[in-house]
């Protein structure tokens, strides 16, 4: 079967430690909202989280930050946004949270125990709830802190512009068993067993109408965009301090939440309110550091670990509502840019990216096994050529799920490497560590045989006994309108490539099923069930061959100890 549930959350009790309310909203829908109080008898600021996933459940482990919060002296409000849980109203993403979050911070402000400031957070849907709250201009959200999210996440989960954007299947995953009805589903979706419209019918038989998806196979008719905020989007109405939290090994949202990040940095009377947490984590939290530790090491199963987890970025949160919600200035001035670099550890800048130098890799037609990379380009130019087969698409590295938690079961990328559809370039083993922080970008010209293409590209580590861990991606569309000229700039990483290590970059035109197929024709990639093969070829050598830029950086540190070499 293509659609099959392996488990349904249902909602859980809310905590001994709170006290839950329905709060009324403007239309009269009442929201399931608890309520935890510090033990001091007093008005206090409060931290809003307004979640789908269960504001009682250990996957959002929200009962375990109230007590964090409480214990810094936070009234602690958390939520079931609209349609999920224990609230009331109807079961649909976006829509309904901007004007949602302005009644909630409203009756926040009623309350005997507030003091009038409200700090919004929370993580990745809930992050956007926490943007949404923002956009919504309440007087009372004086700071917010929205974490491994973007503002335009709605755009690209519930919009369908595939014509401009490679779309993610993993998006539709996400909303056939998070956005169908008030329950959470975990199911075992076999996108390559039939199409996409069949297995949402599929999934429809077995547990309903999921009206998010339909109507985002229904926008992707006519590709128009989706904004939820109406009038207030956040890039045009944000005018308190915010700490953009972003984790590198996000490719789902991280490149949505940097993009805020670099546009709000770039308004001149506003961006001195914005501040940058960057980690070497995947969606979940799991830290690079941490590969191949195992359950022990993952927030959502180790105790131990959450307690951690918390202690740490909880912390970091309650510092930034301390100085921007009471006043209470840190001892030493914040930086603008916290960011760590994978195999290094933690810098502070005052912008991000910091100050680079270009280090230029030339793709290079020449290579035993493998395509060279090489600091100088080939005397002559050629092309490359690979095919894109639509039925036998290049396969994601991990299952569709574990997108969200890619450090946790971090995949060995080498065998790509032997795959005929893939471009595959690499270094020689480096002499020198090298670090980089911010995008890299490669740039060439595309021709291909279809009326449009997508390219993906991923950096890569190398490792001296071969294993293969991916460091950065991009995706583009490229059409014939637009012709075949490419400049993409992937992900952003702060990461040292270590001497003894290899650089490694692959090319191709398919990762599925974390992205739809293109079919190799005009057709809506979503619904057309017309699939034709595609040959694309990127040109190399000589004076306009493609190339990968680096953006390099020179970290001071202390000599290295012979057990840090390697």
């Amino acid at each position: 079967m293509s659609f099959t549930i392996v488990e349904t959350m249902t909602s859980e009790p809310p905590s001994q430690h709170a006290r839950e309310h329905m709060v009324a909203m403007r239309d009269g829908v009442e929201l399931a909202t608890d309520v935890y109080l510090p033990d001091e008898v007093s008005t206090h600021s409060a931290v809003l989280v307004r979640t789908c996933y269960d504001k009682s459940s250990r996957y959002t482990a929200l009962t375990f930050e109230a007590e964090y919060y409480r214990s810094r002296g936070y009234v602690f409000v958390a939520q079931d946004v609209r349609g999920k849980f224990r609230s009331g109203g109807e079961t649909l993403p976006y829509a309904y949270d901007v004007a949602d979050g302005y009644d909630t911070a409203e009756w926040i402000t009623r309350q005997p125990w507030s003091n009038g400031r409200i700090g919004v957070t929370g993580q990745s849907y809930y992050g956007f709830t926490t943007w949404a709250a923002v956009a919504s201009g309440h007087p009372a959200i004086r700071a917010a802190v929205p974490m491994v999210t973007g503002i335009d996440m709605g755009a690209g989960h519930v919009g369908a512009q595939w014509s401009q954007q490679v779309p993610y299947i993993a998006g539709l995953n996400d909303l056939l068993q998070i956005w169908t009805d008030r329950n959470g589903y975990l199911a075992e979706i076999d996108w390559s067993a039939d199409s996409v419209e069949n297995i949402v019918a599929a999934a429809r038989t077995r547990i309903g109408e999921c009206r998010a998806a339909t109507d985002m196979l229904g926008r992707s008719a006519d590709q128009g965009w989706y904004n939820p905020y109406g009038d207030r989007h956040p890039y045009h109405t944000t005018s308190i301090p915010v700490l953009h939290w972003q984790n590198w090994y996000d490719p789902g949202l991280a490149p949505l939440g940097l993009r805020d990040w670099r546009h709000f940095r770039s308004l001149a009377g506003q961006r001195d309110l914005h501040f940058l947490r960057a980690g070497s984590a995947d969606h979940s939290g799991y830290l690079l550091q941490d590969v191949g530790a195992g359950d022990e090491r993952n927030p959502y199963l180790s105790e131990s670990t959450l307690a951690e987890k918390i202690e740490t970025e909880c912390g970091e949160v309650a510092d930034f509502f301390d100085e921007h919600l009471d006043g209470l200035r840190p001892t030493a001035p914040r930086p603008r840019a916290r960011w760590h670099v994978g195999h290094v550890g933690w810098q502070s800048s005052q912008e991000y990216p910091p100050p680079s130098r270009p280090l230029t890799f030339h793709l290079s037609a020449h290579g035993s096994g493998t395509y060279a990379l090489n600091p100088e380009p080939d005397e002559n130019a050629t092309s490359l050529a690979w095919t894109h087969d639509p039925e036998h698409p290049v396969p994601s590295s991990t299952d569709i799920e574990a997108i969200w938690y890619l450090l946790a079961d971090c995949p060995d990328e080498r065998d790509l490497a032997d795959r005929r559809d893939v471009l595959t370039f690499r270094t020689e083993p480096l002499t020198e560590h090298v670090d980089f922080a911010g995008q890299p970008v490669l740039t060439g010209r595309v021709t291909f045989s279809a009326p449009s293409t997508h390219v993906f590209a991923k950096l890569q580590d190398v490792h001296p006994d071969g294993t293969t861990r991916p460091i950065s991606w991009g995706r583009a569309v490229l059409s014939e309108r637009a012709g075949g000229s490419l400049t993409l700039a992937l992900d952003d990483n702060a990461y040292r490539l270590r001497r003894g290590h290899c650089l490694q970059l692959q090319i191709q035109s398919s990762d599925f099923p974390h992205s739809a197929v293109h079919p190799g024709t005009d057709g809506n990639p979503w619904l057309t069930t017309k699939r034709i093969p595609s040959t694309q070829s990127l040109g190399v050598g000589g004076l306009t061959g493609a190339r990968l830029v680096l953006p390099a950086i020179t970290i001071a540190e202390a000599p290295e100890t012979p057990a840090q070499v390697g």
